[in-house]
């Protein structure tokens, strides 16, 4: 058994964040189920909002986030995120973190899809990458904190019904328990259970499992966000085209060269991803086409290099040159905005049990999160769970009982079963969704939950569990759906229009 004061699961920005501010109050255990670098913050582009711009103010990005949520956001919780983005931003750069600046030396400010201000501060559209070394590197020079990497939670520990500690396979030592004051689960997303994501291959709702078993809170689950504008090419994985790209001008234009966005909102491509990820799904199947392009030709190469050099260079490899050619695009899952309910210190509903980051619902996102409030929302609730975490008991009194006992069976029949997921959850639970739909992937959902209990049990392999936790998660999207009445934000159902 390793003893520790405080565990994180999971090494994106909130586990990172967490377990530096968390090591000033004692030693910390981070681990993570692959390396450390591989997590949705690694694949960030455009960057994180914060009113710290002479036009800008914290009230100002209050009322967007507001507007954003379609009235379900946590008030409180969005005060909280909007006001702390300064210092955050603050904190980054004193860890090393280099973001673009101006030619003054003030941050440079993008604009993105909801903002009334330019307010994102980024490092080209790299800046999750960016991040990612800058708190690496605090927290490999950082004697308080011991990562393990390749390091799979298979359940949280239980123990006079809190939560104290977490059970896990670590790569080279097999089945370890790690004991602590308090658990912190940044596992991120679940975006795997789409077909089409711009998630990474870890994003597998492993925290959504761990923490239903523990029988915590799970909330807004419905609240999928599609990204409008990710590359459409046969041959390659989803490849995120930046909403700054169409903060910068890029414009959205169908098979005919027509300027659609003028057909479904007055924002055009800078309304909120919601209405731009559903306008080009109509517009696709109103014309039945299998992709709508972005067109950034009218924009300078230089600038384009300097501005969006990954995605420049990724899409030169292929053969499109932004400055010559339109760039295919389709929308493709891209976060969560539901997750393990929290209070405003990152607090779940099982004493001792905290999340942050995308895994999380704080309350910030409500019905659609707006762009970039995603990085800045790990920064601010893991500090605050961080702190909360310093007047937790030892959690290592009692006996340790797992919630869930890991159980994996074939890994070849895992491919498939997840594969058949993500065609349903695509086809039914997607960008445009309808009751029979849903009722449809509820069944499925069940069918293929029941096809992994009657399989035998097999050696321990990650694949097979990780498809088991998408399951859980996607019942809970379903869920979600199912029980919603109205459209509102990111949930739209075709029954519910008028």
């Amino acid at each position: 058994m390793e003893r520790f004061d405080f565990i994180a699961v999971g090494s994106g920005l909130a586990g990172l964040t967490y377990a530096l501010r968390a090591s000033e109050h004692g030693k910390v255990c981070v681990l993570t189920k692959a390396e450390v670098f591989e997590s949705n913050t690694s694949y960030a582009q455009g960057g994180i909002a914060a009113a710290v711009g002479e036009a800008d103010s914290w009230k100002l990005h209050e009322e967007d986030t507001l507007k954003a949520g379609a009235g379900l956001c946590n008030p409180k919780a969005v005060r909280h995120l909007v006001r702390e983005a300064p210092a955050a931003i603050e904190w980054l750069r004193s860890l090393g973190a280099k973001f673009d600046l101006e030619l003054g030396g003030d941050l440079a400010l993008g604009l993105e899809g909801g903002h009334s201000r330019h307010r994102i501060v980024h490092t080209a559209d790299r800046t999750g990458s960016e991040i990612e070394r800058a708190v690496v590197a605090a927290v490999r020079a950082n004697k308080q904190i011991t990562v393990y990497e390749h390091s799979f939670a298979t359940s949280l520990l239980m123990a006079g019904g809190r939560c104290a500690g977490v059970e896990a396979k670590v790569e080279g030592l097999g089945p370890r328990r790690f004991v602590g004051r308090a658990v912190m689960l940044a596992t991120g997303g679940c975006g795997r259970m789409y077909q089409h994501t711009t998630n990474p291959p870890v994003a597998t709702g492993d925290g959504i499992a761990l923490a239903s078993a523990a029988h915590a809170g799970i909330a807004g689950m419905e609240f999928m966000q599609f990204h409008p504008t990710t590359l459409y090419h046969p041959q390659m994985r989803s490849f995120l085209i930046s909403e700054a790209v169409r903060g910068a001008g890029g414009t959205l234009r169908n098979h005919l060269g027509r300027r659609f966005m003028y057909d479904y909102d007055a924002r055009l491509e800078l309304a909120p991803r919601d209405v731009v990820a559903r306008s080009i799904d109509r517009e696709m199947k109103r014309l039945g086409t299998w992709c709508v392009y972005l067109d950034a030709t009218h924009l300078l190469a230089q600038d384009l290099r300097r501005e969006f050099p990954t995605i420049y260079d990724k899409l030169a490899s292929i053969g499109i040159l932004m400055e010559r050619d339109w760039i295919p695009v389709v929308p493709a899952q891209h976060y969560s905005c539901g997750g393990v309910a929290t209070d405003l210190r990152g607090r779940s509903t099982v004493t001792g049990l905290y999340a942050a980051g995308e895994v999380a619902s704080t309350g910030v996102h409500g019905a659609n999160r707006l762009a970039s409030n995603s990085l800045l929302e790990a920064l601010v609730f893991a500090s605050a769970a961080a702190s909360a975490g310093r007047d937790e008991p030892d959690g290592a009194g009692g006996d340790l009982t797992p919630a869930t006992k890991a159980r994996a069976f074939n890994e070849a029949e895992s491919v498939l079963i997840r594969r058949a997921l993500g065609r349903e959850m695509t086809a039914d639970a997607g960008i445009v969704r309808t009751f029979a739909g849903l009722n449809h992937a509820k069944e499925e959902i069940e069918r293929l939950v029941g096809q992994t209990d009657g399989l035998p049990e097999a050696a321990f392999s990650t694949h097979p569990l990780e498809t088991r936790n998408l399951l859980e998660a996607a019942r809970y999207v379903v869920e979600g759906a199912l029980a919603r009445k109205e459209n509102v934000g990111l949930h739209f159902n075709a029954d519910l229009v008028a």
